[in-house]
């Protein structure tokens, strides 16, 4: 589930206090990695430390015009040297910690988004757009110029509709719609930019009964590569609004501003239930025959995970309902019954929505400040307490259950995760789909994954200065649980969970809507300003 940003811990416990498991709804050996990654970032540009020692190309910029563009912008522009550079510079994954800008933007309003793109273009510097620094493939930075929107961060409220700065993260937006009694449905790692999360699609904890995030989206503000200030919506630019709802993520544009469509925001019940891994197979078996159907306010997913070097904690679910406890309580109930046996430990509590928001973002008991990164730079704050963390994830939809076979490779895959070394810890997560997201057509917006059971996510971490060697072990057995799953899996992957190991990319992120996808892009950004390497 979207937290587009994962710990491996789980989306959030009981007692809270940890970062939450970024699924939401891709390190440490960063000298190892940095190289292919700047490679991967930039096509043909430098790789390495950065673009600084390489040669200028033609119309390349002087320090004269940086110092321009910081002049020109209501915003700061950071450049290597300033006080500020070696924090504005870092995502919230370590993976990336070799990379350096030629300058990072935090642009306070749209002209100075244009203001960036003019020079980007002018000058032939690479664009990165970033919001959250969340992307799992570290394309949120890159060797040229980053524009970053975490100053335009406002969320106000107009009947049912909430206007959002596109650098607002989730921790804020849920708190200041709740205290007006609404919300909007999305994921649940509290610093994840709203703007990355919500074009990607935004898969959580209430979107079986309200939607994903980009469904609630009705209108959006974006600066496009020619440097145009679009207000688009079902009416205005279609094409392009459509496109933005699942496939809007630096493709087309800057995005500032996002108008959703917001729901009430009630009473809910979270809970946690736990197995021992003994009873690991009935448990995966049981819940992907329950949780996908359940009705629609009930969210659930299934937590299978192992410490590096120890060995398989209990398998858990967890999850969310509008529907009323006794309801639920019956429900889990039944689902312990087809399990054969009860929990050996469980967690069902009644708590406001906002409550039960940080309950599953991993921050119960924290302050609204303290569910931040700590810092003084736009997005973060002095008291902030969510730590980074270096990991790597691959992603799955599954469109039909899991046989037996299937379930034995992922109890298989989990166990030998235990016997690796150097610590971390790796997880696979699964997250229930159907009710209100699969009840919009695939071709309806750019998310296509509308047939979805559940999304999966594999994922590993490590401790962030971990040698090379620990690094390549860890995602040798991600990368081999992913293959292991080849035959039961779908072939389709989450957008939101970058992955740049996806051979056929296109296809698993947008299936059958790529051919409209790359129409849009061909119109709206003809010369490729925005050219990530997963970019149409």
């Amino acid at each position: 589930m979207d937290q587009t940003t994962p710990p491996v811990s789980g989306t959030g416990t009981e007692s809270g206090g940890g970062p939450s498991r970024r699924r939401l709804l891709g390190a440490g050996a960063a000298a190892a990695l940095s190289g292919a990654l700047l490679t991967g970032i930039a096509g043909t540009r430098a790789s390495g430390a950065g673009a600084a020692s390489a040669p200028k190309a033609p119309g390349a910029p002087r320090p004269a015009d940086w110092a321009a563009l910081g002049k020109g912008l209501d915003g700061t522009l950071v450049r290597p040297g300033d006080r500020d550079y070696d924090v504005a510079r870092t995502l919230f994954n370590p993976r990336f910690d070799a990379v350096r800008p030629a300058g990072i933007a935090y642009c306070a309003r749209p002209e100075d988004v244009r203001e960036c793109l003019e020079f980007a273009r002018a000058h032939k510097v690479p664009v990165a757009v970033r919001s959250g620094g969340h992307s799992y493939a570290g394309w949120s930075s890159g060797p040229g110029l980053i524009v970053d929107v975490q100053r335009m961060a406002s969320v106000s409220l107009t009947g049912g509709t909430a206007t959002i700065g596109a650098g607002a993260k989730l921790i804020d937006v849920y708190d200041r719609l709740t205290a007006r009694g609404r919300t909007v449905p999305a994921g649940s790692c509290p610093t994840v930019g709203v703007a990355g999360l919500a074009l990607g699609g935004g898969i959580g904890v209430v979107s079986r009964a309200y939607g994903l995030t980009s469904d609630s989206i009705t209108g959006a503000r974006i600066v496009t590569a020619d440097g145009r200030i679009r207000d688009v919506d079902a009416k205005r630019d279609p094409d392009l609004f459509w496109a933005l709802r699942g496939g809007g993520n630096a493709q087309f544009g800057v995005v500032t501003e996002l108008r959703m469509r917001t729901h009430a925001a009630p009473e809910c019940t979270t809970f946690f239930l736990r197995w021992p891994w003994s009873r690991a197979a009935a448990v995966v078996r049981e819940w992907q025959r329950w949780a996908p159907t359940a009705p629609d306010g009930i969210w659930a997913n299934l937590h299978l995970a192992a410490p590096v070097g120890g060995r398989p904690g209990s398998v858990r679910v967890g999850g969310l309902a509008l529907t009323g406890r006794r309801d639920l309580e019956n429900r889990l109930d039944r689902l312990a019954g087809a399990i054969g046996a009860a929990p050996t430990s469980e967690a069902i509590r009644t708590r406001p929505f906002m409550d039960a928001m940080k309950v599953m973002g991993g921050v119960s008991g924290w302050s609204i400040a303290q569910a931040h990164q700590k810092g003084t730079l736009p997005g973060r704050t002095p008291q902030g307490r969510v730590a980074r963390e270096s990991y790597a994830a691959h992603s799955d939809f599954y469109t039909r259950p899991v046989p037996a076979a299937g379930v034995k490779a992922l109890i298989a895959r989990v166990e030998q995760l235990a016997r690796l070394t150097g610590g971390g810890a790796g997880s696979i997560a699964l997250d229930a789909m159907g009710g209100a997201v699969n009840r919009v057509r695939p071709a309806d917006t750019a998310f296509v994954h509308r047939d979805a059971l559940f999304l999966a996510q594999y994922i590993v971490s490590w401790p962030d200065r971990a040698p090379a060697a620990t690094v390549a072990r860890h995602r040798a057995w991600l990368d081999g649980t992913h293959d292991v799953m080849r035959p039961w899996a779908s072939g389709r992957a989450y957008q939101n969970y970058t992955d740049p190991a996806l051979r056929d990319w296109r296809r698993a992120y947008y299936g059958a809507n790529i051919d409209r996808l790359v129409k849009v892009k061909a119109a709206y950004d003809p010369g490729r300003l925005f050219r990530h390497p997963q970019a149409f």
